[in-house]
């Protein structure tokens, strides 16, 4: 009589299928290894420690993420997106409310540039483990994130633009003035701590940045006479006095 060949069940996998609840788990990773690479450092920080703060096992943080490089370029691209979205929003509107009241360019950069330093306070602790650990993505993932802030720096240089055509900033060097507007905005999140003894929020900050920024795109004298107008009325009865 022939034996009968036991064949073993198929076992069951332990796949999360539903894809909210994947998302979900992938963010709680993804939020855990965050916190670990912003306080032990990207290379200290192991996959088993971020198990270890996510609640779930060691292999299943390879269900989510290829290695530790993808779960850095995920968290800061998904921030980087964000804020595009925001600036992106922002300009659209802006432009196309200039082009029906004819608003003047120094309002549409501004409203632009303060949705930015907004956003960057908003995400700022993603902009410092940016700086941080870039360094750690291998090449292609650095190209990723490049490109991401090259999208809005455009958003920046597109701004600037609208002020150029219209025969009120300076048409040299925008891309440049773009890359720097952009820095001055990280430096709220990155060197905070320089800023201590002058300003003690976001809205001060942009406050003190706005006649600097002016001042790099305007032309000239036209951009010192402008700037002089637009001084508020409290300034002007103290500088007669």
């Amino acid at each position: 009589m022939a034996r009968k060949i036991l064949r073993p069940g198929k076992k069951k996998s332990g796949l999360i299928r539903d894809p909210t609840l994947r998302r979900q788990k992938r963010e709680a990773v993804a939020d855990a290894a965050f916190e670990l690479f912003l306080k032990e450092g990207f290379h200290r920080t192991t996959t088993r420690d971020i198990a270890r703060r996510a609640g779930v096992s060691a292999g299943a943080v390879f269900t989510y993420f290829k290695d530790k490089e993808e779960i850095l370029l995920h968290i800061v691209s998904k921030e980087q997106e964000r804020a595009e979205e925001r600036l992106l929003a922002v300009l659209r509107q802006q432009i196309t409310d200039a082009a029906h009241t004819g608003a003047e360019p120094e309002t549409v950069f501004l409203g632009v540039f303060t949705a930015f330093l907004r956003a960057v306070d908003a995400i700022g602790r993603f902009i410092l483990l940016a700086y941080q650990e870039t360094k750690s993505l291998n090449q292609q993932a650095r190209q990723e994130l490049i490109a991401r802030e090259k999208h809005i720096q455009a958003l920046l240089s597109e701004a600037i633009r609208y002020g150029v055509e219209r025969g009120r900033f300076a048409s040299d060097n925008i891309e440049l003035k773009a890359h720097n507007l952009m820095i001055l905005a990280h430096a709220w999140a990155i060197r905070r701590w320089a800023f201590a003894d002058m300003v003690d929020s976001i809205e001060d900050y942009i406050a003190f940045l706005q006649p600097l920024v002016l001042a790099m795109l305007e032309k000239g004298a036209d951009a010192t006479a402008s700037r002089r107008e637009r001084r508020p009325a409290a300034e002007n009865e103290r500088a007669a006095v």
